[in-house]
């Protein structure tokens, strides 16, 4: 296996005295792991400041990707960014939105998902009748027919373990190339090496400034050669919600 660049594996898209953000690939976890010969996404960062020369010291974990999961990770740089954003990822004011590539199209083009999320009887994460309130808003962006799959976004007004891939998995639409949640028919098959799920915007208040700070990034081109894979045949379609 060739062992990608360090830029391959992180982007840095912004970085001042408090925070730094990252978009990280797929394959990439946020922090190391005992036993796990793949730099995380910490210990990239830390090379990418030795690489420039950089001083910083602190650099602290706020929030978390699945490993197969790409998109934008914050961390904080001083002791100030920390308490302001662990503070608002608590009470759950951080924006954050992902981009999914499903099997299956849900029967709502766009919906509120509101549940508990708990463990079911194999301990397994899933919707249940008690637990953590979860909730979910997702729009479906394209759709195609033939293949049965969608490009969906979703916002996370809550920010529990897996709940985008749980929430969509409930509404019939699976994630494509989920190990855990996805039918098993449909994780390997016509999948690239990869779990189609993306975080493409992070939004919050600065610490600092006291500003509102979005960020957001392009939707990669692995998830629309899944959402578009088929999409030659006659006949096919894809369209918009």
């Amino acid at each position: 296996m060739i062992k990608k660049k360090l830029h391959e594996r992180i982007h840095v898209v912004y970085e001042d005295r408090d925070i730094i953000v990252v978009d990280k690939s797929h394959g990439i976890l946020s922090y190391p792991v005992e036993g796990e010969r793949e730099e995380s996404a910490i210990q990239l960062i830390r090379r990418y400041w030795k690489a420039i020369r950089s001083k910083s010291e602190h650099l602290y974990l706020l929030h978390r990707l699945d490993r197969e999961t790409s998109g934008l990770l914050v961390f904080a740089v001083s002791s100030l960014a920390r308490a302001s954003l662990l503070e608002q990822f608590a009470d759950h004011s951080v924006v954050r939105s992902y981009i999914a590539v499903t099997q299956g199209i849900p029967a709502n083009k766009e919906k509120r998902i509101e549940t508990f999320l708990g463990r079911d009887v194999r301990g397994r994460r899933s919707v249940t009748s008690k637990g953590k309130a979860a909730v979910t808003l997702y729009r479906v962006l394209k759709e195609n027919r033939l293949a049965n799959r969608a490009l969906i976004r979703c916002y996370l007004e809550t920010g529990r373990t897996h709940q985008v891939r749980i929430h969509l998995a409930h509404v019939g639409a699976p994630v494509i190339g989920d190990p855990v949640y996805a039918r098993s028919g449909t994780r390997s098959r016509n999948t690239p090496g990869r779990m189609a799920l993306h975080a493409e915007a992070l939004g919050f208040i600065h610490p600092r400034t006291g500003r509102p700070f979005l960020l957001r990034t392009s939707i990669p081109q692995q998830l629309k050669a899944m959402l578009e894979r088929g999409a030659g045949a006659a006949g096919t379609t894809i369209g918009g919600a």
